[in-house]
């Protein structure tokens, strides 16, 4: 080992590298929920390499780097700022658009907005100074936002919200995420009442507003002669993801396939348009210097183009580096090179440790210059140009799968074959759309050059998106992983190191290859042999004013009783963001009962979606003639599903047992005359029972459905899910005596409705109460 340490000591890629890492590992320990101990390991870890002998200085300046890069990240980042502080509200903010006007969604237009002033509660505050993130709706029949510029300043009157926090097991935290830019709050207003100030713009505004005025006139000239949705996928290759949306269709097709960072200009798109324009520029004759000014020049302008995203600003910053010392005649060592520029990024802003974009972007890039180099000495005979278009989509997808899986939980299978066919032809749009559309950007030629270039582009732009259709509908393109921990990445990016490192001394050190075998070994155990866990859980997902529970049985089979929220015009349902994301990052797929206690959204919800998208073995319903139009839905989904089975519950009915174990189902039988308490009385409600515990789950009934069953119901329950979100009417002093449950849970968020009603909480005072509202998702384990 000290051998090996001794060689890379000497590395300056080794080095930079190191002392980078060592940065991010300051970061890591800052973002984590017990940096302390993190740091105190790492140092100690540190000080043992000294004792060992190995050199103490270079290992006492990357303790310094570490800390230091704690107490930057301590010092820069802050937790909330004074937006936050009285969120939330309804105010009426002044302040100016910092960042291109994003409209993905018809009706919505998203921008990061700095106030500048303020009217809070009738009282005007002055030099606020704050980011947040403003969302402007335009539910007319032709929305527009055109009049939105970056640049210009605005007087908003809007409601300021805190960003949702994650509530939930596997949960999306937005306000982390927002976080990253410095931002703590949003806004969200209607375009009728936004109001444009007459204040002039600095320098530097009015030529990022010049710039984006430009990038759509560019775009809007090449929809003239490239239809919908192949102009939508040039302006994201040349001009980044906010330039403008493409279809929905279009987007799960490129997911599917693994093609979905072509829509998106990256540090792909950088690397392409430098590698031809200096192919050009040799081929021409242009000397040395001139053209190192003009790829310098030309990386900056296409920066500023793209709207700065983490990968472009990556990209080009090292591309920069570079081709300034070739300008200064020194020579640029690539690794330490993109070290270095990642170093830079981190202490300007350390939040962008935890941009996905950023992470995916150094990654990719750490690993093509690993290996393409030896990919090089051991395919001489190939073209240079062939073996890239072959090996770099692999290596690709070789160093960016952990990340893939830990972030999305997929795995596109055959998104190296798509990104290997399509490296050609994405050359070809990157590099030929720069240059059109940079020639365009003068108004008397735009649209002579956009006619003649898209008769080029637009064909490989079809190539696309056959490509991406063909491999998006092959069997099981994309393929659900379960999340992979911290530590399994880490242990898979030393083994692919390692072996890269071993391929590129040619197959030399056979302990390294040992010990590369040996942490894959691991890494598959650690993968594949999980303990056996024999407890019974469940879990209470934080759904707001809705139900959501997910049961675990001591032989791990898994129930779910109600599924939450149905998504709101058109918007992902509660089941799919929250139930499938933790099925998934757990490589949960078969359901044994879903169980629907009735079909108001708020319980039913998402059932389509667990339907459509995990193993559902029964489906457990109170009517199968219900004409509900979402229940129609789950008919139907049930039915063109051929491994699960529609069920009508029954009353007193032991649906699934194990030794110690069993779930039995009860119904009511109210009549009904069309009212809704009649149909929330006729709730499925089920009867959990372990061993001496018991647990009753009740949807919407009360205490109608209770006086009906309460000859068949047990005495003194251990949990009590409390009926209709605690509503009045569900309990009475009765119920409580006769069930003596020890713990009440209400599934209850922000409502019009007054749940839980003050009598219900009264009524439950003798028991612990457990309120999702208060503390969220809830967990209860009984070994």
């Amino acid at each position: 080992m000290k051998e090996i340490f001794s060689e890379l000591i000497q590395n300056k890629n080794f080095i930079m590298f190191a002392s980078a890492v060592a940065y991010v590992l300051g970061l890591f320990a800052y973002f984590t929920d017990k940096p302390i101990l993190f740091a105190g390991i790492f140092t100690l870890c540190s000080l043992l390499l000294i004792i060992k002998k190995f050199p103490y200085k270079t290992i006492l300046v990357w303790i310094a780097i570490f800390y230091f890069a704690f107490f930057n990240a301590n010092c820069r980042i802050k937790n909330c700022d004074t937006l936050f502080k009285y969120a939330p509200c309804n105010c009426i903010v002044t302040g100016q658009i910092i960042s291109v006007p994003n409209s993905n969604l018809k009706n919505n237009s998203k921008f990061f907005f700095k106030v500048e002033s303020a009217n809070i509660n009738g009282k005007d505050y002055k030099n606020i100074n704050n980011k947040t993130l403003v969302g402007i709706n335009d539910y007319s029949k032709n929305p527009n936002f055109s009049d939105l510029k970056i640049g210009n300043y605005y007087k908003i009157n809007g409601k300021l919200r805190r960003p949702f926090v994650s509530t939930n097991p596997s949960q999306f935290s937005y306000a982390n995420y927002l976080k990253n830019y410095s931002t703590y709050t949003t806004f969200y207003a209607d375009k009728d009442n936004i109001k444009a100030q007459d204040i002039k713009l600095s320098v530097k505004w009015r030529f990022l507003q010049y710039l984006n005025n430009k990038r759509d006139q560019v775009i809007q000239t090449h929809a003239k002669y490239i239809p919908s949705p192949y102009v939508d996928i040039l302006g994201g290759v040349i001009f980044g993801d906010d330039a403008i949306a493409p279809p929905d269709y279009i987007k799960a097709s490129f997911i599917h396939s693994g093609l979905l960072h072509i829509l998106a200009a990256s540090g792909l798109n950088v690397a392409f348009i430098s590698s031809f324009l200096f192919f050009f520029m040799t081929r021409l004759g242009v000397p040395h210097r001139p053209r190192m000014l003009v790829g310098i020049i030309a990386t900056i302008f296409y920066c500023l183009m793209t709207g700065l995203g983490a990968s472009v600003i990556r990209a080009g910053l090292m591309l920069i580096f570079v081709l300034f010392g070739k300008l200064i005649d020194r020579d640029a060592h690539s690794i330490s090179l993109l070290s270095f520029v990642g170093v830079l990024m981190l202490i300007y802003n350390p939040a962008y440790i935890n941009d996905v974009g950023f992470q995916l972007s150094f990654i990719v890039t750490l690993g093509i210059l690993l290996s393409l180099e030896t990919i090089f000495k051991y395919t001489p005979k190939l073209p240079q140009w062939l073996s890239t278009s072959i090996f770099l989509p692999i290596v690709a997808q070789l160093w960016v799968i952990p990340i893939q899986m830990f972030y999305f939980n997929t795995v596109s299978l055959y998104s190296v074959f798509a990104n290997i066919i399509t490296m050609p032809f994405l050359s070809v749009i990157s590099f030929g759309g720069f240059i059109s559309s940079t020639f365009a950007l003068f108004t008397p030629i735009a649209d002579f050059v956009c006619k003649w270039s898209d008769i080029i582009l637009e064909p490989c732009l079809r190539v696309l998106i056959y490509v991406s259709d063909f491999f998006a509908k092959m069997p099981h393109s994309l393929y659900y992983t379960t999340h992979p921990s911290v530590l399994q990445i880490i242990l898979y990016y030393i083994i692919l190191a390692g072996v890269t490192y071993w391929i590129t001394i040619g197959f030399k050190n056979r302990k390294l290859i040992i010990t590369s075998a040996l942490l894959a070994f691991i890494l598959i155990l650690s993968a594949t042999i999980h303990l056996p866990n024999n407890n019974f859980e469940i879990i209470s997902f934080d759904v707001g004013n809705a139900d959501a529970f997910l049961l675990k049985t001591p032989h791990n089979k898994y129930f779910i009783i109600d599924t939450g929220k149905m998504g709101y015009a058109g918007r992902r349902s509660q089941a799919d963001m929250l139930i499938l994301k933790y099925l998934r990052d757990k490589g949960i797929k078969r359901i044994d009962g879903l169980i629907i206690t009735h079909f108001d959204s708020d319980h039913s919800g998402g059932a389509v979606d667990l339907i459509n998208n995990l193993e559902v073995t029964r489906v457990y319903v109170n009517s199968t003639t219900e004409n509900k139009r979402l229940a129609k839905q789950i008919y139907k989904a049930a039915e063109n599903n051929k491994s699960t089975s529609l069920i009508l519950g029954k009353n007193k009915t032991t649906i699934y047992t194990e030794p110690d174990f069993s779930i039995k189902m009860y119904k009511a039988d109210i009549p009904q005359h069309g009212h809704d308490s009649e149909a929330n009385e006729n709730s499925l409600i089920t009867l959990l029972q372990y061993r001496e515990m018991s647990m009753l789950f009740t949807g919407d009934s009360g205490i109608r459905a209770f006086n009906q069953l309460k000859n068949d119901l047990p005495q003194k329950i251990t949990v009590l899910k409390v009926g209709h979100h605690g509503a009045k009417n569900v309990l009475n002093k009765e119920m409580m005596t006769y069930l003596n449950p020890k713990i009440s849970i209400v599934s209850v968020g922000y409502n019009r409705y007054g749940h839980p009603h003050p009598l219900t909480v009264v009524l439950l005072s003798g028991t612990k109460i457990l309120r999702t509202d208060k503390i969220h998702a809830i967990k209860i384990i009984a070994d």
